[in-house]
């Protein structure tokens, strides 16, 4: 056996990506920098860009890792074969929950593609690959209403998930600059009332 050039591997990468995807969500991509990710994450920044091959990469990895673990997991409720009106309001609900717990307000997606200027170019790819991935979820389901018969507004299914993805997202936007979440949920069923 021969050794291994170099030095032995010993950043733990899901501990990385949980704490670089909570800071970006927390304090902001434009807020935290690298060397305070590597702090938090208790990692050397020579490790970390061994790793991610540097910012944009873990910036990337981050946002993937947030689509798979947050948004695929709120995404669920879509999968439980509820009416229109109580998965909406499922939705509304957990959106506009603020509950003093540790979890980020807002949407990390959200604020990564308000920052898409400041983001390197495999991150704006990232950004767009987990929009569509949102977007896609909810035109899936809402034509599945319409195969149901539960759906017949006179929006195509495509029209209507764009709508409905933007709805929520303004919301999330709003609860994550500290607006009233009563008064962003008022707003947020009304706004998504003309779906039935």
């Amino acid at each position: 056996m021969t050794a291994t050039r170099g030095r032995p591997k010993t950043l733990d990468r899901q501990k990385t990506l949980e704490v670089a995807m909570t800071a970006y969500w927390q304090d902001g991509i434009n807020t935290v920098s690298l060397n305070e990710i590597c702090r938090r994450a208790e990692v050397s920044k020579p490790g970390l860009y061994r790793e991610f091959g540097g910012e944009d990469g873990l910036m990337k990895a981050a946002l993937a890792h947030y689509q798979q673990h947050v948004l695929g997991e709120i995404l669920k409720i879509l999968d439980t074969g509820s009416s229109l009106r109580e998965t909406l309001d499922s939705l509304i609900t957990m959106v506009t929950k603020v509950d003093g717990s540790e979890t980020p307000k807002g949407c990390l997606l959200v604020k990564m593609r308000d920052a898409r200027l400041h983001l390197g170019e495999a991150t704006q790819q990232q950004v767009d690959l987990t929009y569509q991935y949102q977007l896609a979820a909810f035109t899936q389901w809402l034509e599945h209403l319409q195969q149901r018969g539960e759906f017949g507004s006179t929006m195509t299914a495509t029209f209507a998930a764009t709508y409905v993805v933007t709805q929520f997202n303004q919301a999330l936007t709003q609860i994550a600059q500290g607006e009233d979440s009563e008064m962003v949920k008022a707003i947020l069923t009304t706004a998504l009332s003309v779906l039935g």
